[in-house]
């Protein structure tokens, strides 16, 4: 059946007859589809962080201070120092002090299983 020569069709078919003629009516060549848009998303490689034991309290509390300014933009840190460690060992720590709000604060810096990583505890005075 051709799709512009339009029939008389009665009976309980009519309504899906008249159905496929408008859609094969319909489906003419249209306009070229867009090209799909390519998102690549970069990520720069990890950095490496040589240890250095005579720097590691500046190193530590460089990391410190950008971490809790990520974390609470709103506060104001401040003064931040840690001391000296020996290596990055499982369990070592440190104790560093900072000023937030005006209030200063000691923490300690005690390292994880992963290498580099650590978790801060409040020293109670």
């Amino acid at each position: 059946m051709h799709p512009l020569r339009w029939h008389a069709v009665t009976g309980p078919f009519a309504g899906a007859v008249g159905l496929a003629q408008m859609s094969v009516a319909a489906c003419g060549p249209s306009a070229p589809a867009a090209a799909p848009t390519v998102t690549t998303t970069v990520t720069a490689p990890p950095s490496i962080v040589v240890f250095d034991p005579a720097r590691s309290g500046n190193a530590l509390a460089a990391r410190i201070a950008a971490r809790a300014r990520a974390n609470r933009p709103s506060d104001k840190i401040v003064g931040v120092t840690c001391a000296n460690f020996p290596n990055l060992a499982v369990g070592t720590h440190t104790d560093c002090h900072l000023t937030i709000n005006g209030v200063k604060t000691a923490v300690r810096a005690t390292f994880t299983g992963r290498s580099g990583h650590y978790v801060l505890a409040r020293i109670k005075p």
